[in-house]
């Protein structure tokens, strides 16, 4: 068996692997404009040259005073849309540079707030920081008050308990060496 015709091991295989090979997806219906501008993209030469013999073929079909006042109507509704278009554009210019302004001033004034917010939490995580080492400091004081004050008390109960404990022994002793002489006489 050669080397390719190894099979995976199931250590080596991944948990959702299946038999069925996934088919590419089917690709999405172009709309007509986008067909055009494909054809015409690939042979701009052909599309130049076809536009030509249409024109030349729509001239010789009209006759020439209807092409005249065609001609004439079609030119100054060019015109009206190109002076049209003119105004749209230099009103979509200034929409456009009015809008790059304002957005400009927005980022500054969103920059100059962020800037702000910042030192404000500096200086809030300052003031709890320092409370924070305040509130350690008196707990730490307290506790080595307290811990004085416990180990003072279990001092003067060792004392007490040492005291007594010192009463006792000597009783016991003087009682062995009371005990001692009246046995000895």
């Amino acid at each position: 068996m050669a080397k390719t015709d190894a099979k995976p091991t199931p250590a080596t295989k991944s948990p959702q692997a299946t038999n069925v090979v996934p088919l590419p997806a089917a690709p999405a219906e172009r709309r007509p404009s986008e067909k055009v501008m494909a054809f015409v993209k690939k042979h701009p030469v052909l599309t130049v040259v076809g536009a030509v013999a249409a024109g030349g073929v729509v001239s010789v079909l009209i006759p020439r005073k209807v092409s005249k006042k065609a001609l004439s109507r079609v030119t100054s509704l060019a015109e009206t849309v190109g002076a049209s278009a003119m105004l749209f554009g230099r009103d979509a210019a200034d929409k456009a540079r009015e809008m790059g302004h304002s957005a400009k001033h927005q980022s500054v004034d969103l920059g100059h707030k962020a800037e702000h917010a910042g030192h404000e939490t500096a200086l809030l995580l300052e003031k709890y920081g320092l409370a924070a080492i305040g509130a350690a400091s008196a707990l730490g004081r307290a506790t080595a008050i307290q811990t004085g004050k416990l180990s003072d008390a279990a001092a003067k109960r060792a004392t007490r308990i040492g005291n007594a404990a010192s009463e006792r022994s000597d009783k016991v002793k003087s009682m062995a060496l009371d005990l001692r002489s009246r046995i000895a006489h």
